[in-house]
């Protein structure tokens, strides 16, 4: 498995329509996405700019992504241009995508000491807690670390 991510800039007048499609999308679209190994899209927004992470599961990312491309329904879908093809002066008033370099990842394994004698650990402390024990309003296991307030009082990591 392979995890993606872009960054996305749709002009305002047509943010909702694009958002409306993507987090709904119809039947064809869903399976072609699905057939080339896309799985467990995910939208974040950021003033105008969204982000969209996704997961591959083939093996051959770049023969997918142009199969994609390739579909007659995939065009509306799709934003074709690329940031680095959109004149600076013009970043605002086209659509385009880049892709984000990934630096990293951490957390790939448990850190969790194997002693199971300690009482309750840390790992069954975080498993209660995502669980929703410890939550008292729902929306709030949906989207953890966001708030209107500029994130002011989420956690950064």
């Amino acid at each position: 498995m392979r995890r993606v991510a872009e960054v996305i800039y749709v002009v305002p007048e047509e943010r909702e329509a694009y958002m409306n499609a993507h987090l709904n999308p119809s039947e064809r679209v869903a399976q072609i996405l699905w057939i080339h190994g896309i799985r467990n899209q995910c939208f974040y927004a950021l003033n105008d700019v969204l982000l969209l992470c996704f997961e591959y599961v083939g093996k051959h990312f770049y023969e997918d992504m142009a199969a994609i491309a390739a579909y007659p329904e995939m065009k509306d879908y799709l934003v074709q241009t690329r940031r680095r093809d959109v004149p600076a002066d013009q970043q605002l008033t086209t659509n385009w995508w880049a892709p984000l370099k990934r630096l990293g990842s951490t957390l790939t394994e448990s850190p969790m000491p194997d002693d199971e004698d300690e009482g309750f650990t840390l790992e069954e402390q975080y498993r209660s807690m995502i669980s929703g024990e410890m939550v008292q309003n729902i929306a709030a296991t949906n989207d953890i670390s966001f708030d209107e307030d500029d994130w002011s009082e989420s956690i950064h990591i």
